[in-house]
């Protein structure tokens, strides 16, 4: 996954390079927010093994079938349940920001509490511009867990921000562009670059898999984009 370039004036480079980032945050919260399936997932497996072949990393979901099958989709979606929802599960992860902000590997208890101040913090983002993550397309019972700071929100709150910057990028309206640019890079700097590296450390640790490879390239990528925001306003 390439790194992205916001030197230039061009405004139909700056949408298409934002559009870029919508598409690649709206990729990846969907595969943290809904469950795998024959339609969807395999696009994804590929995606993500071409991506981390890119960067020069190898994937630990081994499974290589001609033909995708209910087999593997059964395996990947039990892999999902078992990450994401069920805490007594061996290979179970907490998605929360609050959980993996302090993630200690090899103590009893490696993840901290949820509901903390940064997950307050994030709700506070989200009803600066009305977004409400339970009325997007995800996992029902998704729906129940009131936590406003689980990876696939976070992801879907920054595509979110890239689509509105990039509308203003379509409707020649640069302050609001970087309005919103800039409320892109401080939830980035504030919230998901703060923890997506345990999150992706954890689940490579605790679940080698398809989610360990999917946090592995959401890590390269928000930490790239990051890097990417904070040279942007320097030039």
């Amino acid at each position: 996954m390439s790194t992205l370039s916001f030197l230039s004036n061009d405004l139909a480079e700056a949408q298409q390079n934002t559009g870029f980032r919508l598409n690649t945050y709206s990729f990846l919260a969907e595969i943290f927010l809904q469950e795998p399936n024959l339609n969807r997932w395999p696009k994804q497996h590929q995606s993500i093994n071409e991506q981390l072949q890119e960067i020069g990393e190898t994937s630990s979901f081994s499974d290589h079938i001609p033909e995708w099958g209910s087999t593997v989709i059964e395996k990947v979606r039990q892999e999902f349940y078992d990450c994401f929802f069920v805490p007594r599960s061996e290979r179970y992860v907490p998605p929360f920001e609050s959980a993996l902000r302090t993630y200690k590997p090899g103590v009893k208890k490696p993840f901290g509490a949820l509901n903390s101040p940064e997950g307050n913090h994030v709700a506070q983002c989200y009803k600066v511009i009305n977004f409400n993550p339970w009325e997007l397309n995800i996992f029902a019972p998704l729906r129940e867990i009131r936590l406003p700071d689980h990876i696939g929100f976070e992801l879907a709150f920054m595509a979110m921000l890239c689509g509105a910057e990039c509308e203003a990028w379509k409707n020649d309206q640069q302050e609001y562009a970087q309005k919103w640019r800039e409320m892109e890079k401080r939830f980035l700097a504030e919230h998901l670059s703060q923890w997506v590296s345990q999150f992706s450390q954890a689940l490579q640790e605790i679940a080698p898999g398809f989610y360990a490879d999917a946090a592995k390239l959401t890590e390269q990528w928000v930490l790239s984009d990051n890097e990417d925001l904070i040279q942007s306003t320097m030039h």
